[in-house]
């Protein structure tokens, strides 16, 4: 049978190690108690987990008669820091005695600090037990412009759209928002940035440009340069310049969780949209159950199948200023991969 890594990273992860390793514990200490705060509000957890089994389970049913040559098909979920962490996963999965393994990111646009940090755990696995893989294993590492992800995102904002006042509609400034990046990982040549402007191209295309848009940047976390404009700033710069309709869209994420239902629903739509004055902010629904974005992941999983490759051609390149060596040892370990 084939085994299907579902990779996700937790929301607290996108910092990549080697910005903060002198600051990391003083973030931690500062941040734990506001997390602990926001996750009250947010009902006492985050559903990424429950979100992530919901399409897992609809993309496993979906593949067994896609590909009934290769099946059965399971799905297993691994987090790079919380339980089920993703070494975890890798250990269920060679007991199971799971011949194939597909490594697929849950983050559609690769970055090295999400995807990256997760295709680097399963390495350092298997190089830490110094064994090589029972399993042959390759890798959906990005799929920013999937037909069926862009169809998703397009239906979910036309729903919010045609929620605004008939008169309004098309003055409201679509925000797509995604979790921002420091600018030494984005300086070194991390193709986030360009890829979830891919993704934000395709939709808008598919939307036939129907309203003005911005692509802006969330969840930064300390002193250092990140990634902008940031979404609240840009919330409050659009507010002092008139526009005050505004529809928030989180185009890097495919479920649920602290990001989109603390950070954009209740501290920018509720509480900074009330402070500036906005008239009418919405935010569009995560891709969570949508029974089209299982069929998007199965139909992901069934080509990746097909095309019989290990990996994308743009993973086997470095960042051309790559600062972490064990990158360019976790390509070599996946592009050695004999299927």
């Amino acid at each position: 049978g084939i085994g299907v890594g579902v990779i996700g990273v937790t929301v607290l992860t996108r910092v990549p190690s080697e910005c903060f390793s002198k600051l990391a514990p003083f973030i931690a200490k500062r941040r734990t108690p506001r997390i602990q705060e926001q996750y009250s509000r947010i009902g006492g957890g985050s559903p990424i987990k429950k979100w992530t089994a919901v399409q897992g389970e609809g993309m496993v049913k979906l593949l067994d008669s896609m590909s009934p040559h290769t099946a059965p098909h399971k799905y297993y979920i691994g987090f790079r820091y919380v339980h089920p962490l993703t070494e975890e996963a890798i250990e269920e999965m060679e007991q199971d005695g799971i011949e194939r393994a597909i490594a697929f990111t849950q983050y559609p646009q690769y970055s090295c600090s999400t995807t990256g940090s997760s295709l680097n755990a399963i390495y350092r696995y298997y190089n830490k037990k110094g064994e090589k893989p029972k399993m042959k294993w390759s890798i959906i590492d990005r799929w920013p412009t999937h037909p069926l992800l862009i169809q998703c995102f397009t239906d979910h904002i036309q729903k919010e759209l045609d929620l605004f006042p008939p008169d309004k509609r098309k003055d409201v400034v679509i925000l797509f928002s995604a979790h921002s990046l420091p600018m030494s990982v984005v300086n070194r040549g991390d193709p986030y940035p360009q890829e979830v402007g891919a993704t934000v191209q395709r939709v808008m295309e598919k939307l036939n440009y129907s309203n003005p848009y911005r692509l802006v940047w969330q969840s930064k976390v300390g002193p250092m340069p990140w990634l902008g404009p940031q979404t609240d700033e840009t919330i409050k710069g659009l507010c002092q310049r008139g526009k005050k309709n505004m529809l928030l869209v989180p185009i890097a994420f495919t479920s649920d969780h602290i990001e989109t239902l603390y950070e954009l629903d209740i501290e920018y739509a509720q509480v900074l949209a009330n402070e500036c004055g906005v008239e009418n902010i919405r935010r569009a629904e995560s891709l969570n159950g949508n029974p089209l974005f299982s069929k998007a992941l199965a139909d992901l999983v069934c080509s990746h199948i097909q095309s019989n490759e290990v990996c994308s051609k743009q993973l086997t390149l470095c960042c051309p200023l790559c600062v972490n060596p064990v990158c360019r040892e976790t390509k070599a370990f996946f592009t050695n991969q004999q299927l």
